[in-house]
Formats: structure tokens, sequence, C-alpha cells
């Protein structure tokens, strides 16, 4: 096992003492996805690979929270990312690299600080029928900078506020990410927010995110991205729709489209989409994906999973390869495990 396990399994233990936490409760979860994966998409030829976390990155984590009174709540989160194909932890070998925050919670909403998910990525994963995962992942066009690298799904140092659902079905949430710079407050900051309206089978969902500071191939100003989304229950289809657009200075705008479907059927579930992004700079970097997915049930906790691609990219773009204007095709076969 590995540090994050144990000390995880040490904190569970001391939780368990009599009287450690008074009117408090924690529990311990995770996923486990592993799964083979094939590609076309390298110079140096055809990729066939096994991998870890293609639908869901696997994690073990812990959360926790304790009555206050009066409604009021105390609560925490630490969560771990595991390789499951070397056992190494993720993001970069942090100890808790998914998640790590504590605050409160009550009738007026939920604060929390740590290092936590970016509201925008929170709603690309209410919106996509992938929940930004495989290789039809939204996120594969979505939220991009003109160097193709992908927005930060998490911020550091960030405080989070989330309202409660009113009684319209509004529900909101705002987002700062302090940069940590002497002499300049806005140095590498981020921030973002996002607005949820539910209304029976009608989703719909805007969110904007800044990073200040971001690299690029372009330059280091200001990176901006909206994103407005909906997903439409229509009985035995759910339809998705979603619009992104993403800025920077003076000499990059990209606009990114999807339009996809999900159809739920007992213990199967077949999904897909097609995705196009417009790079408007020096170049043509223009993409589009089709993309199809396959879930099979075999319990609540576990599933057999499937998901096929095909990338059409412009003589500049090179998303899904490290070769400029090839199209590729990505196939992903996979076992989940959510306890």
């Amino acid at each position: 096992m590995g540090m994050a396990g144990k000390l995880i399994l040490a904190i569970l233990a001391a939780g368990a003492l009599p009287g450690a936490f008074a009117q408090s409760t924690q529990k311990l979860y995770g996923v486990m996805d592993a799964g083979f994966s094939y590609s076309n998409g390298n110079s140096a030829g055809a990729l066939t690979s096994l991998e870890s976390g293609i639908e869901s990155g696997p994690r073990l984590g812990l959360k926790g929270e304790e009555e206050l009174g009066d409604g009021l709540r105390a609560i925490y989160v630490l969560e771990a990312g595991i390789n499951i194909n070397d056992g190494t932890s993720g993001q970069g070998g942090r100890l808790f690299g998914r998640q790590a925050f504590a605050g409160f919670s009550g009738v007026w909403g939920t604060t929390t600080m740590g290092r936590q998910y970016t509201p925008i990525f929170l709603a690309y994963d209410s919106i996509d029928p992938f929940n930004t995962g495989t290789t039809g992942d939204m996120t594969t066009l979505f939220g991009r900078n003109s160097g193709f690298a992908s927005i930060d799904t998490r911020m550091d140092n960030a405080i989070v506020y989330s309202s409660p659902v009113t009684t319209g079905n509004f529900s909101a949430s705002v987002a700062y990410s302090f940069g940590g710079q002497s002499g300049d407050v806005s140095a590498d900051s981020q921030s973002g927010l996002s607005l949820r309206y539910l209304n029976g089978p009608v989703k719909v969902v805007y969110a904007y995110h800044e990073m200040n500071n971001a690299s690029s191939l372009i330059d280091t100003s200001t990176y901006k991205s909206h994103f407005l989304g909906s997903v439409v229950d229509a009985g035995k289809v759910r339809l998705h729709l979603a619009f992104d657009q993403t800025t920077q200075g003076e000499g990059y705008k990209s606009q990114s489209y999807l339009l996809g479907f999900t159809l739920p059927s007992g213990q199967d579930s077949f999904f897909g989409d097609y995705k196009y992004t417009e790079n408007r700079h020096a170049g043509a970097m223009n993409s589009g994906q089709y993309a199809l997915g396959y879930n099979y049930y075999l319990s609540r906790h576990t599933n057999l999973y499937a998901a096929v691609s095909y990338t059409l990219n412009d003589a500049d773009s090179s998303v899904n390869t490290d070769v400029a204007g090839k199209s590729v095709t990505r196939v992903q076969l996979g076992l989940r495990h959510i306890f």
C-alpha cells in the first residue's frame, strides 16, 4: 500500500476512537479504472497500451463532516490520484493531487478552501455525454489555448462558494485562486463562476474561467473562457448541446461546438457526439472529432466500457497526435469499479 493509502487508513483509525470526533462521520471511497487503448496518431507508428483511468481517474479518497449545531457542518475531502498501470501517484506525484480541501456547509451554501475543481470543469462534466472521460472527452477540443494545452481542471490555493439550489431551480458557484506572488496579488491568480438551471428534463449551465499570466504559444496575457451547455431529456434519448469560446490577448480566439446524445437502456448505455473547434490566429488550427461510447453495467458499482473516436485535423492542428494535419483513430476498452 502506498503512502496515501496508509495515511488515509491512519485517519480512519483515529476517527474510530471513542469521542475522537463527536457527531462526525467519515467515508473511504474510490474508483479503480484500467483498460486497453489503441491509437494510430503517433509518428513512430500505431500504439497499443494498457492505460490507467480511461473512463474515470483512479482515486482513493476520504471525506467527512462534523455537525456543529444550527445546521452548520465542518467538511473536508482528501483525494489521492493513482496510476493503476504502475502504482504511482497521479497529478505529477502529489499525495492528494485530485482534491484536498476543508470548509463549512449550511443552509446558506458551502464554502471550501484548498485544491479544488474549477467551476468550468464541473460545468463541462455535467454536460459532456462522455462525462469528461475516454477518448470522447469534451476537453479534447473545449477549453484549449493556442498551444492546445487544456484549461486547468483544478485550482490550488482556492476558495470556492457554492449556493444551495433555490426555489427557482437556480444554483451558482464562485471561485478564486490566489497566485501567491509577492507585490502583485493578481499575478498567476485564477477566478471562475458557474450558473446552473434545472427544471424537469432541462438543464442549462453557464461557466466562466480566467487565468492571469497563462502560458501559451501566443503570450502570457489573461486567458478567458466562456462556456454554455444544455442537456434535454426527451424520454428515450438525452440531447447534449454545448458552446465554448476562449480568448487570450489580441492574437488568439477559439470557438468550440458540440452536439451529442445519450441512449440509456437498463444495463446498457450508448452515447456519442460531434465536436468542432475553430482557432482564429496565424495558421489554420481547426479540428473536428466524431466519438461513440458504450457502457455495460455488471452491477451498481462495476461496468465495462468501450469508446472510439475519429479526429480530423487541419494542416497546422495536432489533436491526439504528434503529426500536424494527421487524422487519428483511437479505440479504448476497459473496466471501472466504483466503491
